[in-house]
């Protein structure tokens, strides 16, 4: 991967733990979502999240149904 692509991944995980609340944890969950974030963007994902991550609204809340 990219030092480009990690820091925009960085970035983005970064984006994600502030708008839940700066939580302890989850470090994981917010790096894969922001992965596959910056990946779907790019077109060269499948634009899901990977396994295990949950998938959250632009402002960082949980999707609903």
């Amino acid at each position: 991967m990219s030092d480009d692509r990690d820091e925009q991944i960085r970035r983005r995980a970064y984006e994600i733990w502030e708008a839940l609340g700066r939580p302890e944890g989850g470090q994981q969950q917010h790096w894969a979502q922001a992965e596959a974030e910056i990946l779907a963007d790019e077109g060269t994902g499948t634009g899901s999240a990977p396994e295990g991550a949950e998938e959250l609204d632009p402002d960082g809340a949980p999707k609903r149904g």
